[in-house]
């Protein structure tokens, strides 16, 4: 059954016993954003700030985070069992992403209770942390799902992208015009036009998982295929977008395409565990309304993990994005694709094929690099044989041992692509995203399958490589399960 909204959401975790409520004052100004370091890389459970310095009096007095922590809280927020593999993940969200439910539009819900418009609008009334120690500011954006609209075709894009508080009405973001915002941004600038924005905070986290993961349908549809009822949607009242009729908070702006507009921004503790972006003007949101419930919860998350510290997203986006990829390599024709696993970080991609032909992996890395999901992923691209595990590390470790031999092809580099400007091996320059719109990669092909440019060999019954020298014959396999217990064990 579908979860109706963040309220909902936080009832099934606290009858879980999964919810801490944090009464004790704490700081927005690191402290949030140290407890739920801690909290996240402990696995812990969700958490709601309820007494926050300088907001017990302001229209926002609660902060919510943490809500997707673990495996096991993701698998209840999708209706399965807690025992549920990554690997049977993978193939449940490839499936669900093939299965869009159109939204349905509704008059009113509980989001436009309260309506705030022009210069009575104070973005900090609402308690945004300063997540981490260095970041520029305060970042309103982290686990909001942003809406534009294609001003051609009037459909709907919602990403999950940063944005930091640089005045009471204004919001400084980072704008790839390489993402599904970025694409639409470029469309009324050219027609030297201000872009609708609106920004949710607080909803079902499957809006989030739909929102963070470069789905091949309107986000809204892929969020009511997860969450297994279709999204209702009501219209803003500044633009004709459309948000979740239940949403906590809803802000409501435009962004201007003249540089003089644009507001001082990073840097912020991103995904690949650094902090990312220096302080600099980029684009901003000019609130102009912001529609809210009574007593609203503030939703926000951390991004950044590097080992021994995560995040909630890494709990999920691990199978989300190689979900995505799966589909992708199926809808662009590449055969006896066996499965995908992206990781932690996303920089890192496995692909495991049933090996048909030469040139199999390369044909693997194509289809991949060509797709819109490789803008943050698979800059470095292991392809595999159907023996190897891709969810083994030493599995993983093992073929790249013995089954890459540079000097035969094994290795194949593509350079000046595009890339995430958020990578810090990337030297500064080459991140500029208001310059050049993205980062740029070289990306790396590791074919780690057996190389069919090895001839059989008679000596090895006519395979490419010798026999595996670590096999018990089938002899002693059925000699040691009848002596088993007589040796002693």
């Amino acid at each position: 059954m579908a979860v109706k909204d963040l309220r909902a959401w936080i009832d099934i975790l606290e009858q879980n016993k999964e919810l801490k409520r944090v009464k004790a004052e704490v700081d927005w100004d690191e402290e949030i954003g140290a407890i739920t370091r801690e909290i996240s890389s402990q696995y812990g459970p969700a958490l709601l700030f309820e007494s926050i310095k300088d907001h017990r009096q302001t229209l926002c007095r609660r902060l919510f985070t943490n809500g997707t922590g673990t495996k096991e809280r993701v698998c209840r927020l999708l209706g399965l069992s807690e025992q549920t593999s990554y690997r049977e993940l993978v193939l449940i969200f490839k499936e669900r992403f093939s299965r869009p439910v159109k939204p349905v539009k509704v008059d009113r819900g509980p989001v436009k209770e309260n309506i705030i418009k022009g210069e009575a609008i104070d973005l900090y009334q609402f308690p945004v942390p300063k997540w981490n120690p260095l970041d520029g500011g305060r970042y309103i954006m982290t686990s909001a799902s942003v809406v534009t609209m294609d001003p051609d075709t009037q459909e709907l894009n919602v990403g999950t992208y940063r944005g930091m508080i640089s005045g009471k009405r204004s919001i400084s973001v980072l704008l790839a015009t390489t993402q599904g915002w970025g694409k639409h941004f470029t469309k009324y600038r050219s027609r030297g036009q201000e872009m609708p924005v609106t920004v949710v905070v607080g909803w079902d986290p499957t809006l989030f998982m739909a929102a963070s993961t470069p789905v091949n349908y309107p986000e809204y549809e892929m969020a009511g295929s997860l969450r297994g009822a279709p999204v209702e949607l009501v219209k803003c009242e500044t633009s004709d977008l459309l948000v979740p009729a239940s949403a906590e908070i809803v802000l409501e702006g435009f962004i201007s395409p003249d540089p003089k507009t644009y507001e001082p921004e990073g840097p912020f503790g991103e995904y690949p565990g650094y902090y990312a972006g220096r302080k600099t003007p980029k684009h901003a949101i000019r609130v102009e309304c912001i529609t809210y419930r009574n007593d609203p919860i503030f939703n926000g998350c951390l991004t950044g993990s590097s080992p021994g510290r995560t995040n909630e997203g890494t709990t999920w986006t691990p199978a989300s994005f190689s979900a995505v990829a799966w589909q992708y390599l199926d809808q662009a024709g590449v055969p006896n694709v066996l499965g995908v696993w992206r990781g932690k970080w996303p920089e890192v991609m496995r692909v495991q094929i049933r090996k048909t032909h030469r040139g199999h992996a390369q044909q693997v890395a194509n289809a991949l690099w060509g797709s819109h999901i490789a803008n943050y992923s698979a800059k470095h691209l292991i392809v595999v044989d159907e023996d190897i595990d891709i969810f083994d590390g030493e599995a993983i470790e093992w073929a790249l041992a013995y089954r890459v031999n540079a000097d035969m092809g094994d290795i194949s580099f593509f350079p000046g692509t595009s890339g995430s400007m958020l990578d810090p091996s990337v030297p500064i320059g080459e991140r500029d995203a208001v310059k050049y719109g993205h980062g740029k990669w070289t990306r790396v092909l590791i074919d780690a399958t057996i190389n069919w440019e090895l001839e059989p060999q008679e000596q090895y019954g006519g395979n490419r490589y010798p026999p595996l020298g670590t096999a018990i014959s089938p002899k002693m396999v059925e000699t040691l399960k009848r002596r088993w217990k007589e040796y002693g064990f």
